[in-house]
């Protein structure tokens, strides 16, 4: 074999490629043979074609074949002559933004060329070379004559070796070929470095062209030095340190989020992603179901709720004595003192205790109706009354009721201490169903923003209707589509109006302005904020893993304290203070209910007693009777 095949081969097995794509051009097409013989001889699968018959379209077919030693990676072979290296090498084919796998192969290809020439002069080029490729390796072969070149470019003192030189970042930050081992010509290998190093380096300083829009508090303005900042930001720069990369921000020409049209087409950044502008999108955006069809989404960063914000009612103060209880408490309480009362009045009425009592109807008492009821009213005041029960029944009955009275009355005390210390709220909804059933407030959401192609595309009841709420308020308000949250705000404090949107934003909002209340909507929908990519990038596990990895130090949680606002004196909860209802009060009405029992055992008691002793008294008169009528006789 001729030693440029040798030598080739041997790089391409220290490297494991177990395929390869060999180009040549027409003065090279005999080693390009060569080396495509002995390649498929050594178990390693490779194509072989012409340099003008390398395409794009070429390109992407190999992509779609088993070619690849790892995902998304292809390796080359390049035997050239030394003026066509050149060229081809600063273009072999589109690698522009529009195609995002063909972009990728500026990292994830590996090139190891092979430059066959006569010339000596070559530093110029090899110094300030204008290749975008990352990973490209040179082998000079000089197929001059003269012992002098051949000791140049070989750089051995035998004379029998080659040198691989590889394009490294210098100093003076710029690109030049840098000398990483050599090759000799029986096929072993010197090196002092590994042939493709910038493989280590991430992106190396690739700029990507990302586009982002504020949103307080991911993306924001800093007032004095003008800068973006925001947990976005944070998340931003630290991905670049780490997967070396620089960026250049941009805003959408259209200053919008993006939604799609009927026939699909996306608008503002997401239109960005799909027309193939930018690389990538800064900004806290949501991952959807109809959004990844014209993005693919990283792990996401933050889990964000939503959140219904309106202008506070005004409240009324009328109610506050009756507020205490549940309503259905006074029912049941209005309804105990009559029951009871009756229960009393004929306990001491028809008692058998009191039928000794002479002349017992004409003095006032519990045996009265109207006594028993005022005195039973009293107790619930805490006050009784003058009569007393003296039966067994009536006082079991006056006992359980007095500690009925108790529970209610110490109960209402201490909540009604509380609803005079504690704001309550009462609002006119407390969900996404009452705000659409009401017909006082108008609503609205952040247009072109995820909460509009959620609620456009859903086919849930109350999503549906929300929406064409949304699009009858737009026809004579074109404001509740909105796209800038502050307008939103504006027409909140204008009162008859409720914002959808992201809760930390709207706390945020409340912390300005506490005239506003937010209602909490967890279950309307998951908002799962990420990094989004153009469709089908190979990009996205790189990114995806790096967060991971930036979620697990706990950045996420540092960035937060430093970016977030800082809670102002205004309480962004709706404070209710418990109404008690029956089933809290549920001990002290059985406790009623066996004060009654027992009243009633007590009753037939003192009946039966009371039968007794008129029987035993009846019969010892009778006995005495008989006795006197014996002895008269």
């Amino acid at each position: 074999m001729d030693i440029p095949v040798v030598t080739l081969i041997s790089v391409v097995t220290h490297l494991n490629w177990t395929s390869v794509c060999i180009i040549f051009d027409q003065e090279t097409e005999h080693e390009a043979v060569q080396l495509h013989e002995s390649l498929s001889k050594i178990g390693t699968f490779n194509v072989i074609y012409r340099m003008e018959e390398v395409t794009s379209s070429q390109i992407d077919r190999l992509a779609n074949t088993s070619f690849h030693d790892a995902p998304d990676i292809i390796t080359f072979v390049v035997l050239c002559r030394w003026e066509i290296s050149q060229q081809f090498l600063k273009q072999p084919f589109d690698f522009g933004r529009k195609n995002v796998w063909r972009n990728s192969l500026l990292q994830y290809s590996r090139w190891l060329v092979g430059i066959f020439h006569t010339s000596t002069d070559v530093t110029s080029w090899t110094v300030n070379t204008s290749i975008e490729f990352d990973n490209v390796a040179l082998m000079h072969y000089n197929v001059s004559t003269g012992d002098v070149q051949n000791q140049k470019y070989t750089q051995c003192m035998d004379n029998n070796c080659l040198s691989i030189e590889t394009m490294l970042w210098s100093d003076d930050r710029r690109r030049k070929f840098t000398t990483v081992g050599y090759v000799y010509f029986n096929g072993s290998l010197r090196l002092e470095n590994v042939i493709f190093p910038n493989i280590r380096f991430g992106f190396n300083q690739r700029k990507f062209l990302t586009s982002l829009l504020p949103w307080k508090p991911y993306v924001e303005i800093d007032e004095v030095t003008q800068e973006y900042k925001g947990m976005t930001i944070e998340l931003l720069k630290e991905l670049s340190h780490r997967l070396n990369f620089t960026y250049e921000l941009i805003h959408p020409p259209d200053g919008k989020w993006g939604v799609a049209s009927n026939d699909n087409i996306w608008n503002g950044m997401l239109g960005q992603l799909q027309r193939r502008e930018v690389d990538l999108v800064a900004a806290p955006l949501i991952i959807d179901a109809h959004r990844e069809t014209v993005a693919d989404f990283t792990q996401p960063y933050f889990h964000e709720k939503s959140g219904i914000i309106i202008k506070k009612p005004v409240q009324s103060h009328s109610t506050k004595l009756v507020d205490p209880l549940n309503p259905m408490v006074y029912l049941c309480v209005g309804i105990s003192l009559p029951v009871i009362t009756l229960l009393l009045f004929l306990f001491e009425k028809y008692n058998p205790f009191y039928r000794q009592v002479p002349g017992r109807m004409k003095i006032r008492g519990l045996h009265h109706f109207s006594d028993s009821f005022w005195y039973l009213y009293g107790a619930l005041l805490c006050q009784g009354g003058e009569h007393v029960a003296a039966s067994s029944a009536g006082r079991t009955l006056l006992s359980c009721w007095w500690i009925f009275c108790i529970v209610i009355v110490t109960t209402y005390s201490g909540n009604f201490v509380a609803f005079l210390t504690v704001t309550k709220e009462i609002l006119p909804f407390n969900d996404v169903e009452g705000l659409v059933a009401q017909k006082t407030y108008k609503w609205g959401t952040a247009g072109a923003t995820v909460f509009e192609t959620i609620l456009k595309n859903s086919e849930l009841p109350e999503r549906r209707k929300l929406w064409n709420g949304i699009y009858k308020f737009n026809k004579s308000d074109p404001s509740v589509l909105s796209s800038d949250p502050a307008e939103q705000i504006r027409k909140v404090r204008g009162g008859n109006y409720a914002f959808i949107g992201e809760r930390t934003y709207l706390d945020m909002a409340i912390g300005q302005s506490c005239d506003m209340s937010v209602i909490s909507t967890e279950d309307f929908h998951p908002l799962l904020i990420a990094l989004p990519l153009p469709n089908n990038s190979p990009f996205l596990k790189v990114f995806s893993n790096e967060i991971v990895a930036i979620i697990e130090t706990g950045l996420i949680q540092t960035w937060m304290l430093k970016t977030w606002p800082k809670p102002e004196n205004c309480d962004t909860s709706i404070t209710d203070a418990k109404s008690i209802s029956v089933s809290d009060f549920q001990f002290a009405f059985y406790l009623t209910g066996i004060g009654v029992m027992l009243a009633v055992l007590s009753l037939i008691y003192e009946y039966i007693e009371r039968r007794c002793y008129h029987w035993v008294v009846t019969r010892r008169q009778n006995e005495q009777k008989k006795i006197t009528v014996f002895t008269e006789i």
